[in-house]
């Protein structure tokens, strides 16, 4: 797994750094388990327009690029708060991940087979057949 973090605006410091990682790394857990090669981006910056409240409004991007597909998942999340932030954007990654998981769409897809129940009849000459 590969990680950049990039920041604009904003001052780096260890702690901000673990607090990124860690949320992020525990939202994608499960996906560079099977896919130990995918690029993850973050970036974070501090909206640099003046606002109405003229308070800091802090912006957190995730760009994941799987290695198996070319599809790009980008998220961008903006709030007043840094950490609303990065939870907004990883609560985002959490659902986009999960309805991508190939588990998740082969979840109901079953042998039709395996799901047919016998008619009335047959379900006791069935159960005599097989060995008590």
């Amino acid at each position: 797994m590969q990680t950049d973090i990039y920041y604009r605006d904003v001052t780096r410091t260890e702690n901000l750094e673990d607090f990124l990682l860690e949320r992020l790394e525990a939202a994608c857990g499960d996906f560079f388990k099977y896919d130990g090669n995918a690029h993850l981006t973050v970036r974070v910056e501090t909206d640099r327009h003046r606002n109405q409240s003229r308070k800091p409004y802090y912006t957190c991007e995730v760009i994941l690029k799987p290695t198996k597909s070319r599809k790009v998942i980008k998220i961008r999340k903006s709030d007043e708060s840094f950490k609303r932030a990065v939870a907004m954007t990883v609560a985002t990654l959490k659902i986009v991940l999960a309805k991508k998981s190939s588990r998740k769409s082969q979840h109901h897809r079953t042998d039709p087979v395996l799901n047919m129940i016998p008619p009335w009849g047959e379900e006791q000459m069935l159960l005599s057949i097989l060995p008590a």
